[in-house]
């Protein structure tokens, strides 16, 4: 019976890493997203035979680190379940994509980030009177 538990816990671990597995690949094509559009906009346009003004992918790659990995470090300290923090994360993704690849208005296209820094301090501030 004892051996039973161990398979079964060893089980559970399995699982929960498999699914924290499934989310980082859906967190990191959601930061990347960004590139793919800026790609897609690019061929498509081309293909039309239409001229686009599209930034260079190391370009739009840097400024999706430069967006991404401080909301997915501040997103990883919010306190909601997985499914609120990746709606949060394609809203502002959306944003960003909407003001740095479509429309020209990069100072815009950050501006997710400080409600985020300062969702974050509310939050961190919170926790620390609770302990």
């Amino acid at each position: 019976m004892d051996a039973l538990k161990k398979l079964q816990e060893r089980n559970n671990k399995h699982a929960n890493h498999k699914r924290n597995s499934i989310w980082s690949v859906v967190w990191g094509l959601c930061l990347l997203s960004p590139l793919f559009v800026s790609s897609g906009l690019e061929f498509y346009h081309s293909f039309k035979g239409l001229t686009f003004e599209a930034l260079h992918p190391a370009v739009v790659l840097f400024a999706i680190f430069g967006f991404g990995l401080p909301l997915a470090f501040m997103g990883d300290l919010i306190l909601l379940n997985r499914p609120a923090k990746l709606l949060l994360l394609v809203i502002a993704e959306c944003w960003f994509i909407w003001f740095w690849v479509v429309t020209p208005l990069s100072w815009l296209a950050f501006l997710p980030l400080v409600p985020t820094y300062i969702w974050v301090k509310i939050q961190l501030s919170k926790n620390k009177l609770q302990t």
